[in-house]
């Protein structure tokens, strides 16, 4: 069992995963199902059981349900969902409490209810403006949809609102993609997350013919991003993601600052100390073993080189870059001595600047990052 709040930094995030869709979309590998939306009392039941086992006192101060889509769980079930979560952890006063929302599953009314259990932050599914390439990714809702969501939330009362997009999509032009830009800034979120699109196995694209934009194309399409994205007022933090200054996802840079995490679901991970767990992912062996260890699929305890060279590889995918001086507090080790290396070999080449205690990549270099990050692996 997962317990040792001890063992933990003193502010940890929480990840709550919910399984259910109401359709699968072609690109997605996620753990996620549609057609089983009558297990969700059972599967609630089951994750409260398993919140209920962690050891009590943790404060936290971020929340995340993602899923799968978990604005389609009954306003009953977030409700037990939430007061498990507030019986085990001390939520901080300005908790960050996300839940992932995908347009046409939640109404003014569901929103309503959302921000009296304490929901304060959606992150919403747009992916794209054109009702085509929705329909090719095997989303069930149109742009006029999202526009509703966005306009139900603000009416709701929600005031940190996050949009999530995607480019390199199968048949997709520079311009179709400047345009979905365009009408996403129109919504106005406090947050934008852009992903280029990654075929993976096992899903239906994976099996089909697509027509997909070439590299140099895609790497067209981020260059854009980051360039409308920037002229509308939002700031890359981080490699993917964009926000109005303040607004950066709380929950999300627990992974980037190699912060402790727990997870509590189907297939969630959790990191406490460079100890890894993850639940199992099937969601009938889950609900059977959500209270013992049987739930876990591994355990594992990073090495020391692990998380160091974690702790560079996640900082330097940040616009702000890794902190020498917390990678010392931490490991006890200059990153200098560590990372000779790759630091003197990219810093010679301006790839990596620095300024004070923080390296950073320069900012056209963000695309191609992994070339550059895989040199940070011990």
């Amino acid at each position: 069992m997962i317990n040792g709040a001890d063992e933990m930094e003193k502010v940890v995030g929480i990840y709550l995963h919910i399984p259910f869709c109401l359709q699968k979309c072609l690109y997605c590998d996620f753990n996620s199902y549609s057609g089983i939306l009558g297990r969700q009392g059972e599967y609630t039941a089951a994750l409260c059981r398993e919140i209920s086992g962690f050891e009590d006192g943790c404060q936290a101060d971020s929340i995340y349900f993602g899923g799968g889509t978990p604005t389609l769980l009954h306003t009953e079930n977030i409700a037990d969902i939430m007061d498990a979560v507030r019986k085990k952890f001390v939520l901080c006063s300005d908790c960050e409490i996300t839940m992932e929302c995908n347009p046409g599953t939640a109404d003014k009314k569901r929103m309503e209810d959302l921000r009296r259990l304490g929901i304060n932050r959606l992150s919403i599914g747009m992916q794209s403006s054109a009702d085509q390439e929705l329909k090719k990714l095997g989303r069930i809702h149109c742009m006029d949809e999202t526009i509703q969501c966005v306009r139900d939330a603000r009416s709701a009362g929600f005031s940190n609102l996050s949009l999530d997009l995607m480019y390199g999509l199968p048949d997709q032009s520079i311009a179709a993609w400047e345009e979905t830009l365009e009408a996403a800034a129109e919504l106005a979120p406090e947050h934008l997350s852009c992903y280029a699109l990654k075929v993976e196995e096992g899903t239906p694209f994976a099996k089909m013919q697509l027509n997909l934009p070439e590299d140099d194309i895609v790497r067209e399409m981020y260059d854009l991003a980051f360039e409308k994205l920037e002229d509308a007022g939002y700031l890359r933090y981080e490699i993917s993601n964009f926000a109005k200054p303040g607004k950066e996802s709380r929950h999300n840079l627990k992974y980037w600052n190699c912060d402790d995490f727990i997870g509590f679901g189907a297939g969630a991970y959790s990191c406490i100390h460079g100890r890894r767990f993850a639940n199992v992912s099937e969601i009938s062996r889950y609900i059977q073993h959500c209270a013992d260890e049987e739930r876990f699929i591994y355990q594992e305890k990073l090495n020391r080189d692990a998380q160091m060279s974690e702790f560079m590889f996640l900082g330097l995918r940040t616009e702000k870059g890794a902190d020498l001086e917390e990678f010392e507090k931490r490991f006890d080790v200059k990153a200098e001595m560590v990372f000779a290396g790759p630091l003197k070999k990219y810093r010679q080449s301006g790839l990596i600047c620095q300024e004070e205690k923080r390296v950073f990549l320069r900012k056209d270099m963000f695309f191609v990052s992994n070339l550059i990050l895989a040199d940070f692996l011990l």
